[in-house]
């Protein structure tokens, strides 16, 4: 299976949102897929996942899914976080993120590639926060852009 995203059309975008409002409807009646004249009902977990799919496609971001009890490569873990695999290496040595190595080669449980992740973002929006914080307190933030001191050619 491969961790590749898969990107949005650019025409898709009213679709995407269409079904993300209809997938993720708390109304509580069940959704039925129909093809050819077959039916299925969709389970909650189902919709769940899709639900969060259409979303993320409907914003313009990409989209991987695997299964959570999967083992990664370390070029497989280092692409989803979107990294190099020599940096991947030097989080693994430092510990950031368990593994296991079977045989000569890592193997990376994705949970702990997401929980990585996941720190790693909550990590930068405390950063951020700091940042904003010292900025408004400087009165850098919110303040007009300086303009420059000469007539517009």
């Amino acid at each position: 299976m491969t961790t590749e995203a898969v990107l949005p059309a650019a025409d898709e975008r009213a679709s995407l949102v269409r079904l993300a409002d209809l997938l993720g409807a708390g109304d509580g009646r069940s959704l039925r897929l129909i093809r050819d004249g077959a039916e299925a009902e969709l389970p909650r977990s189902v919709r769940e996942v899709l639900t969060r799919v259409a979303e993320a496609l409907a914003s313009g971001r990409g989209v991987a899914v695997v299964p959570v009890d999967r083992e990664l490569t370390t070029r497989e873990a280092a692409d989803l976080l979107g990294i190099s695999r020599p940096t991947l290496i030097k989080l693994l040595d430092a510990e950031e993120i368990g593994y296991s190595r079977p045989n000569s080669s890592r193997r990376i449980p994705l949970e702990q590639v997401l929980a990585y992740k996941e720190r790693r973002s909550r990590k930068r929006r405390e950063l951020l926060s700091e940042m904003t914080a010292d900025a408004v307190e400087l009165g850098m933030y919110g303040s007009p852009a300086p303009t420059g001191t000469g007539d517009p050619v």
